[in-house]
């Protein structure tokens, strides 16, 4: 007998919220703030399963103990460690005056050594901007496609039960 004009409705209501929630979470996918925000993320624990993984977590009392479980076999944590050591050891006293006039001069030229860096950095982010630009207006055009698509067989369907 075909289907009733009320379960076509129910049909083609069915369909036009399971589109527009495709479509809602399409766009909040491909929002550029939340695709940064989640690769920002990403960046940030794959961060600190590094540090956790060169530096360890703290899990014993014994500083001394801590330092050479940590290290056993990390050659780069060990001198990571006698790094930070040395450099702690270093702010405890005043700069001598070579100390001071270098770092002058290093305030001085910052602006140099910087600015490649952050030129660098901006066409990293314009670089990423055009490379997701691309996909989402695919992403777009794909879910329009689908739309359209679902929209013609609802009607198709709607014609022939009448």
């Amino acid at each position: 007998m075909g289907s009733t004009p009320d379960q076509l409705r129910q049909e083609t209501e069915e369909t036009r919220a399971h589109l527009s929630d495709s479509v809602d979470r399409l766009a909040d996918r491909l929002s550029p703030p939340r695709v940064a925000r989640r690769r920002a993320s990403a960046v940030r624990a794959r961060a600190a399963t590094a540090r956790d993984r060169v530096m360890g977590t703290a899990r014993a009392a014994d500083p001394a103990g801590l330092a050479h479980s940590q290290t056993r076999g990390s050659p780069l944590a060990a001198g990571a460690i006698a790094f930070g050591a040395g450099l702690l050891t270093g702010a405890l006293f005043p700069p001598t005056g070579a100390e001071t006039r270098v770092g002058q001069r290093v305030r001085d030229h910052a602006d140099d050594i910087v600015a490649p860096v952050r030129e660098t950095a901006r066409e990293a982010s314009r670089e990423a901007g055009a490379q997701l630009r691309e996909p989402a207006r695919e992403a777009a055009a794909s879910v329009k496609d689908t739309a359209q698509e679902a929209a013609r067989t609802t009607s198709r369907r709607a014609r022939t039960s009448e």
